[in-house]
């Protein structure tokens, strides 16, 4: 009886253990990250940083939604210094392993960088990512992202890279 007790109490703390350091439907995330870029190799010089808090449900084990305000501080050489707060909505799909500290992602998001900027509609892409989940319910996020403008007159696209914590709560 005492061999059948342990084994159902082993099972059951190695199935708990799989959950560990990883989402599950109904936990939400909060988010921190921030990223940085400058130009180079050209006249006009311009750098600008981004500080990001998202917030966002896990409606299933793999799928996320949610929103978040961001802070841009612009710094060019005709500009000067200047500070502007917008936000962003993402959907993200995690791609679970048993047993994984690490967690892989791939989702699609919406940036607007000024709500003062009336004129501004904002920026959509896609981004892909890990997240390494370090303790149990804290990870290191890295992702790379690929945003282009909606915005009349709009070229090109934007190419970043941002890093941050995540906190399942």
């Amino acid at each position: 009886m005492r061999r059948v007790a342990g084994c159902i109490l082993t099972l059951s703390l190695l199935r708990a253990s799989s959950a560990l350091g990883q989402q599950e439907a109904g936990d939400v995330e909060l988010q921190f990250q921030g990223y940085y870029f400058r130009t180079v190799g050209t006249d006009f010089e311009f750098s600008s940083g981004v500080i990001t808090g998202k917030i966002g449900p896990f409606i299933t084990n793999n799928l996320q939604v949610g929103v978040g305000p961001t802070l841009t501080i612009t710094s060019s050489a005709l500009g000067g210094t200047q500070t502007t707060f917008g936000s962003t909505a993402f959907f993200v799909y995690s791609f679970l392993l048993r047993n994984a500290k690490a967690v892989p992602y791939f989702g699609a998001q919406y940036f607007k960088q000024d709500f003062s900027n009336s004129d501004e509609v904002g920026n959509v892409g896609i981004n892909a990512g890990m997240k390494y989940f370090f303790a149990k319910k804290t990870a290191f996020d890295f992702s790379g992202n690929y945003l282009f403008s909606l915005n009349e007159g709009g070229e090109g696209g934007l190419l970043y890279f941002a890093v941050g914590l995540s906190f399942l709560l």
